[in-house]
């Protein structure tokens, strides 16, 4: 079994300038076909799970997923919590499973996101499990967090170390302008920002609300050697698309020969190979891929 945290996952990842793509996952087959896109590409790879889909899937269950997919392979595979804001729901995750925890305190002043992103640091690493922090707050919605634009606060670049050092966090996501959701082609990011960043800092960095990143942003962030980058909104419409495009292609076919295919299977299918296929892109651009020599256990 190669289910790990993400310690030297990232830190091997910032060392040798490729990033870890970090994919949201909703139940089982996306959490498949993550896992498979990895062993394909023989690349190290992060599912995450928002506090949604643990609240809706159920603490026990995720992790004795992740496990079972991770079990006749040695590709890195890590599972962390995404965007954990309740307290409760982080603890449980450690205490059930997780590889990895995200704390976002970014909503909070700066002294209480140190404050609660210091306690969880202290109950993860206690039990062996890695601490993904946020500094800044980044605009856009997914799921439980939605931030308006006047809402947005950009990482202080002189900060970012010094909540490092404060908490004792494994890696930090940092606000440079990304946001959740879809850009619709518009994103102005603050690339000077990000270069002082990773100046600063000797950590992984992490950066979030990279789905539909224009080609040219999304090469230049992996160009300054951020450790892991978030893919949640392309995935969730691969899914959905999926279904979608199979449902339509069934009435196409009613239309012309009167024959009504509704085969769920079929459709599962189908909708785990384009997410596995996006995810195998991702991996291409990150740099990922072929990161690991032997993908078979054995």
């Amino acid at each position: 079994m190669t289910y790990i945290n993400t310690k030297n996952m990232l830190i091997d990842s910032r060392r040798k300038s490729y990033v870890v793509g970090a994919f949201n996952i909703v139940d089982y087959s996306s959490m498949e076909a993550v896992v498979e896109a990895a062993i394909e590409k023989s690349s190290p790879v992060i599912v995450q799970t928002s506090q949604k889909t643990v609240e809706e899937m159920g603490y026990e269950m995720l992790p004795k997923m992740i496990k079972f997919l991770s079990s006749d392979t040695v590709i890195p595979i890590a599972m962390i919590l995404d965007h954990g804001t309740d307290i409760k729901v982080i603890k449980k995750c450690i205490d059930y499973g997780w590889s990895s925890v995200m704390i976002d305190g970014s909503s909070n002043p700066y002294r209480d996101n140190v404050k609660i992103t210091r306690e969880i640091v202290k109950y993860a690493h206690w039990k062996g499990v890695t601490v993904e922090g946020e500094l800044g707050h980044i605009g856009g919605r997914e799921e439980h967090i939605n931030i308006s634009e006047d809402k947005v606060l950009l990482t202080d670049t002189l900060k970012a170390r010094e909540f490092w050092e404060l908490t004792g966090v494994d890696s930090l996501a940092i606000a440079i302008g990304t946001r959740h959701g879809h850009y619709g082609g518009q994103c102005k990011l603050d690339f000077e920002r990000l270069a002082g960043i990773m100046k600063l800092c000797p950590f992984p960095i992490v950066i979030h609300g990279c789905s539909d990143l224009p080609p040219g942003d999304l090469r230049k962030i992996i160009s300054y050697k951020p450790s892991k980058m978030n893919i949640s909104t392309e995935i969730k419409h691969a899914y959905l698309d999926s279904y979608k495009t199979y449902i339509d292609s069934s009435h196409s076919n009613y239309k012309k020969d009167n024959i009504y295919e509704y085969e769920p299977l079929k459709a599962i299918k189908e909708v785990k190979t384009s997410i596995k296929e996006l995810v195998k892109s991702y991996m291409d651009i990150f740099g990922s891929s072929g990161r690991v020599v032997d993908s078979k256990a054995g």
